[in-house]
């Protein structure tokens, strides 16, 4: 008897057979994490650590600028004034020194000064650090320019000279380093640089009005000042001032310089108009005619004019031209 044998159809296999997966060790409970989950912990993390580095910069800065405000408030109301009642220093009458009402500049330098550290303070989480440091290079550029200005209130308001120039020319140059960095980028705005602008027109202001006091207080031990002397000076330094403000105008397009020189240079003029009405009319004359020359559009009146308006028809830094109506 005879059985029929049926042929192998199973598949053939070439090379090594496959071999299974090995099963999971016992009592290892360990869950797998997936590579992406591990990546957006990683982001998480980095995220909150930039964010803790931004609020820690911004409560600084915040303290920085309250800190201004009122060792600036208590100096003007003459709480920081420690000079003895006969100190020559107090009887010092600089010609080039503004009208005390003209400080109320600093109302506005620190309402903008405000609205600057709230604008960064919602929108540059995303601001290079500098290394491993919680500040930015504007935020560390504005802490210690407010440090320096405390020193330089105290120094001025005790009349010490030299310590007092020394600052005010240090904060002067940090807080055009801030203006410079302000409009350095391609898209900077109006709120950017102008609290800056205005801060460091001012200052500028501060450094020819110290320097002017200090030099009438130790020219004065050798004799009584001229007032010819006293009255080409003043008029000297407003033409400089005055020329620095049309060049900010039409090489920067920054308006507001010669705002802040104008202010200045009438606040000088109505403080010397019982001394010299000479010297008082004729810086109100050079300031009028400043005024006309930033701030009337030559280049609208008349085509040949064009030339006083081609330095600024474009900002250099990528910001709106002065000719430009404004969004």
């Amino acid at each position: 008897m005879t059985q029929d044998m049926q042929p192998d159809t199973a598949p053939v296999q070439d090379g090594p057979p496959a071999i299974p997966p090995a099963p999971p060790a016992m009592g290892d409970t360990t869950p797998t994490t997936p590579a992406t989950a591990t990546t957006s912990g990683m982001t998480k993390a980095k995220k909150d650590e930039r964010t803790v580095q931004h609020d820690i910069e911004i409560i600084i800065a915040w303290v920085a600028l309250l800190a201004m405000i009122v060792i600036n408030a208590l100096a003007q109301f003459g709480v920081l004034v420690h000079l003895a009642p006969g100190d020559s220093r107090a009887a010092v009458f600089a010609w080039f020194t503004p009208d005390r009402y003209v400080q109320l500049i600093w109302i506005p330098i620190y309402a903008l000064l405000a609205i600057w550290l709230i604008r960064i303070g919602n929108g540059r989480r995303k601001a290079k650090r500098l290394g491993r440091t919680p500040f930015t290079l504007l935020g560390l550029l504005f802490i210690v320019t407010a440090c320096v200005e405390i020193g330089w209130v105290f120094a001025w308001h005790n009349q010490n000279y030299p310590s007092a120039i020394s600052l005010v020319l240090i904060q002067t140059a940090l807080v055009w380093a801030l203006w410079f960095f302000a409009r350095r980028g391609k898209h900077h705005g109006l709120w950017d640089w102008a609290p800056f602008s205005l801060w460091g027109s001012w200052l500028l202001v501060e450094c020819v009005t110290d320097i002017a006091r200090a030099a009438t207080y130790y020219v004065s031990k050798d004799g009584a000042i001229s007032m010819t002397a006293q009255s080409i000076t003043t008029i000297v330094v407003i033409v400089l001032l005055l020329a620095l403000a049309c060049f900010a105008r039409y090489k920067f397009s920054d308006w507001i310089f010669g705002l802040v020189t104008l202010w200045a240079v009438v606040g000088v003029a109505v403080r010397l108009m019982d001394v010299s009405k000479i010297t008082a009319v004729l810086g109100i004359a050079l300031a009028t005619a400043a005024a006309v020359l930033m701030y009337i559009p030559w280049a609208r009146i008349s085509p040949r004019l064009n030339s006083m308006g081609s330095p600024a028809v474009r900002d250099r830094q990528g910001g709106q031209t002065h000719e430009e109506p404004h969004a």
